[in-house]
């Protein structure tokens, strides 16, 4: 069992291929998100999107190596893409402040994956209009971390 940094692999980059399945994959949510909101013209900055994957990847290891080889659930994982989002910005739009633009999409996809996970577990998603509403302004003026936005959306599924 490796416990020194020395016998640990060095993480490396992301392929390619996977780099690409994963911004596809956002690019039908990002529609998704245009279409229920109206907000279109949309640019991403696509290094910043690979590096939040990247980042991802990297807390799918930590999980593993700290958690005694559990993975992260796909409700942490969207949780984390959520947190960097609002972090990184990655989503610029012209008439749109950017932190209010990845404040939106963050919400959205929040919500998209507790809706996921709730269905796919045969469970409810347990959330209000005023939860909603804190939830946009926390992501817009608050300091969440990610452990804290992860048990929060562990929480709002029962």
């Amino acid at each position: 069992m490796a416990n020194k940094p020395k016998e640990f692999p060095i993480f490396t980059k992301l392929d390619d291929n996977m780099a690409q399945d994963l911004l596809v994959k956002l690019n039908l949510y990002l529609n998704d998100f245009t279409r229920s909101t109206g907000i279109n013209n949309i640019f991403v900055h696509e290094s910043a999107l690979l590096e939040i994957f990247d980042r991802i990847e990297r807390r799918r290891v930590y999980f593993h190596i700290f958690y005694n080889g559990c993975n992260m659930s796909e409700l942490n994982e969207g949780a984390l893409l959520c947190f960097w989002i609002i972090k990184l910005c990655p989503f610029i739009c012209q008439n749109i402040q950017p932190d209010i633009l990845n404040a939106k999409i963050a919400l959205f996809l929040f919500n998209k994956v507790l809706s996921y996970v709730a269905s796919k577990t045969h469970k409810q998603v347990l959330i209000t209009e005023q939860t909603i509403k804190d939830l946009y302004y926390s992501f817009r003026f608050r300091d969440i971390s990610k452990e804290s936005l992860m048990l929060l959306a562990g929480s709002m599924i029962r």
